[in-house]
């Protein structure tokens, strides 16, 4: 598949074709922000936190991550899916993209996993493969806010997102959206402009941004610090966390034992099922609850 002619984009500057993950793809991202990122900074990401990822960027922390089974995967089944929607869609011509940045707002780079350009409408379309192991019943936010930001920076106002989630294909359509753009210019600059004055991002509850603040401060001293008010609040929030917990628990068993051998529990909201639990297994083990947002 041959990358994308540039020409084509003269709103968007285009910086270089790299193949993934090489040390000149690397080097091309480190310094700006991706789409793959505007969601942590957005607080959408629960695989990171915005305070992890720049504590990564400014080097503090190693961004040690080197994949896993289900991102080479879905690195290796790119490909192919890209193929099998160009063969749906034979209007399109579908193009490896390249990376871009953003004239105004040069610390915006785009690297979609594929343009196509429709040759009855002569519009260009941003296209993002995902896989998941479970169905899709919507695009997860953070997925809605990359594709919105690699149209943003390359000046393209539809998105396809192809989704093959539990083995059924989906495709997502995505129109361009200035609010939601605009909202998310304004925190992405705001989090550059933290990475230029090494200010620190808000803090958040998130379980990635303790691990970070963990892996800065690797040694143990003798000396003392006068917590104050700090250590009151943290006190008071073991107590809070400890008995939400021993109530959490509780609502569990209660939800398991009305569940039965059901594989699925909802609540009734508006006249319409609502999914609340569901109980899964692996490898035949003994079922577990899983509770959904």
């Amino acid at each position: 598949m041959q990358f994308v002619n540039p020409e084509h984009f003269p709103q968007a500057v285009h910086i270089g074709d790299f193949a993934g993950n090489t040390p000149e793809w690397h080097e091309a991202r480190k310094n700006s922000i991706g789409g793959s990122e505007i969601g942590t900074i957005m607080g959408l990401n629960q695989w990171e936190s915005a305070y992890a990822l720049w504590a990564k960027k400014l080097g503090l922390i190693p961004d040690s991550f080197e994949g896993n089974w289900a991102t080479r995967l879905g690195t290796a089944f790119e490909e192919p899916i890209l193929r099998l929607f160009g063969e749906e869609h034979p209007e399109l011509d579908i193009y490896r993209a390249g990376t871009f940045t953003h004239p105004e707002h040069p610390y915006l780079h785009a690297n979609p996993d594929a343009l196509a350009y429709n040759r009855e409408t002569g519009e260009w379309i941003v296209i993002e493969v995902k896989t998941a192991r479970y169905a899709w019943d919507f695009v997860p936010p953070h997925y809605q806010a990359q594709v919105q930001h690699y149209m943003y920076v390359m000046g393209i106002c539809k998105a396809v997102i192809v989704a093959v989630a539990g083995m059924e294909w989906n495709e997502f359509e995505i129109e361009a959206d200035d609010f939601q753009q605009a909202a998310q210019l304004d925190l992405a600059s705001k989090f550059y402009e933290s990475l230029q004055t090494q200010e620190k991002p808000e803090w958040d509850g998130s379980e990635h941004t303790y691990q970070a603040v963990r892996y800065q401060h690797p040694q143990i001293d003798d000396s003392d610090v006068d917590l104050g008010t700090l250590g009151l609040q943290l006190k008071n929030a073991q107590a809070m966390a400890e008995e939400a917990t021993s109530n959490f628990n509780m609502l569990k068993s209660m939800v398991a034992d009305t569940m039965g051998y059901a594989k699925t529990g909802y609540v009734t909201i508006d006249g319409k099922p609502v999914k609340v639990a569901s109980r899964q297994s692996r490898r035949d083990g003994v079922p577990f609850l899983v509770i959904h947002k």
